[in-house]
């Protein structure tokens, strides 16, 4: 029995996987890029990813294997991707009508083709059947990687690309295998695509938030009693009246965010020829405003889909809307369906983005 007291054990374990994880910084950031990199090849190009392991590296695999098929950070389409550890009926059927040591290299042979990539998981890099699955793996033309540690045993020169943690504690090997998982989870699902039509936000000084992650936000944001403000636009040229709406906007609330119609939405609602700046631009330029926490996309005309999901309590329009006799604003009923309500704002005579593009014509016909 340990003599040291717990709060030192605490200590020292949670220093010991910390100088870990920071050791790879220096011995494996280029081999975690090149996986990434061969990771999203393989996806994009439409095949898989094959995971293996045992015990904590099986668990590994499938928790690699969720965050693939499920989502990590934010909304996209789902990736192909399968731990060769849970189907109990195939592995013990091998296990018994063959041999343990050939559990995963059957499952590959059956699944794995050119172009696939086959994840290989073994903290001391000697486990049988990890390493079968391997020889199998390159047999079938799949390319392979490893996650190991211990000097990377027999399995890292068995593979195309191995991360190998420099440790032989089998514990804190596991611990940099998870984090090193979700650095490959992130930069593999920043190359996707998010899915058409869903909101995405921009970084903003609150820091880049997947749309998924926002309505999370919202019911904490509601849980502290903080009034959550809504405003959006095309914000085709951002401008000094643009500037003057947001503050005024900011002030009716703690947290605000701006939604901006995507390029398609925009072309729709003023014509072939625009935006004149695209959807990536005039996001960035938004969320660099000390003014907005967030910035959000979304594919419609008027904006009732993010309304409705985020149900913020104010919704803010400029004065031009204000009725009687201001312009249509059919996101109004969806506010007042859930209780939110609307204000207007007042606009800065002459600086709408219709002005600022006609001064700029008439400056350039001079």
């Amino acid at each position: 029995m340990s003599s040291e007291a717990p709060e030192q054990l605490i200590r020292r374990r949670l220093k010991e996987g910390a100088d870990l994880r920071l050791s790879l910084v220096k011995s494996s950031t280029e081999q975690i890029g090149a996986a990434a990199l061969t990771l999203e090849r393989c996806l994009l190009n439409g095949n898989k990813v094959l995971l293996v392991g045992n015990g904590g590296s099986a668990a590994d695999a499938q928790h690699f294997a969720a965050e693939l098929v499920g989502r990590f950070r934010r909304e996209r389409d789902p990736l192909p991707a399968i731990a060769l550890t849970t189907d109990t009926s195939v592995l013990t059927a091998i296990g018994n009508d063959y041999d343990f040591a050939r559990i995963f290299a059957r499952q590959v042979r059956a699944l794995a083709r050119p172009g696939d990539v086959v994840v290989a998981m073994s903290t001391s890099g000697r486990s049988p059947n990890v390493i079968a699955a391997v020889r199998a793996a390159r047999a079938a033309g799949a390319t392979t990687v490893a996650l190991t540690g211990a000097g990377g045993g027999e399995l890292a020169p068995a593979v195309d690309l191995a991360i190998v943690v420099p440790s032989n504690d089998t514990a804190i090997v596991q611990e940099a295998h998870i984090a090193v998982i979700h650095i490959l989870c992130e930069l593999v699902e920043s190359s996707v695509p998010p899915v058409p039509g869903q909101p995405t936000l921009a970084p903003t000084e609150a820091g880049a938030v997947p749309w998924s992650d926002l309505l999370p936000l919202r019911e904490e944001w509601r849980r502290d009693g903080k009034t959550v403000v809504w405003t959006n636009g095309c914000f085709e040229l951002l401008h000094v009246g643009h500037l003057h709406g947001l503050e005024q906007a900011k002030r009716l609330g703690d947290v605000l965010i701006v939604g901006v119609n995507s390029d398609e939405s925009v072309r729709a609602l003023k014509g072939e020829g625009r935006p004149i700046i695209p959807l990536e631009e005039r996001m960035r330029m938004l969320a660099a405003l000390d003014v907005t926490d967030f910035v959000v996309a979304f594919d419609g005309t008027t904006p009732e889909r993010p309304i409705a999901d985020l149900k913020p309590d104010v919704h803010v329009k400029g004065e031009d809307y204000a009725p009687p006799s201001g312009k249509p604003m059919p996101e109004r009923s969806v506010v007042e369906s859930y209780g939110g309500r609307v204000e207007f704002v007042r606009l800065l005579p002459g600086h709408s983005t219709s002005d600022v593009i006609r001064r700029m014509g008439a400056g350039s016909s001079g």
